[in-house]
């Protein structure tokens, strides 16, 4: 988790994450998200929805998809 959000903050300077929810039922969990930044490389403005949808086991995280619109 470390290496990838450091490489979204070297490639996005400004990166944020907004308009979120979140949701548990049993053992599976939805976040919805905008996800919006400047590309550090070209100034290209970046702006998409997505959704992780989690697994858990024993209170732990055993499964993490990310999907982007």
């Amino acid at each position: 988790m470390k290496k990838a959000f450091s490489s979204v903050f070297e490639t996005f300077l400004d990166a944020c994450w907004s308009e979120d929810t979140h949701s548990v039922s049993g053992d599976r969990g939805v976040s919805e998200w905008t996800f919006s930044g400047t590309d550090a490389e070209d100034g290209e403005v970046v702006e998409e929805r997505g959704c992780d949808v989690f697994t858990f086991k024993d209170g732990k995280i055993v499964v993490k998809d990310t999907f982007l619109k």
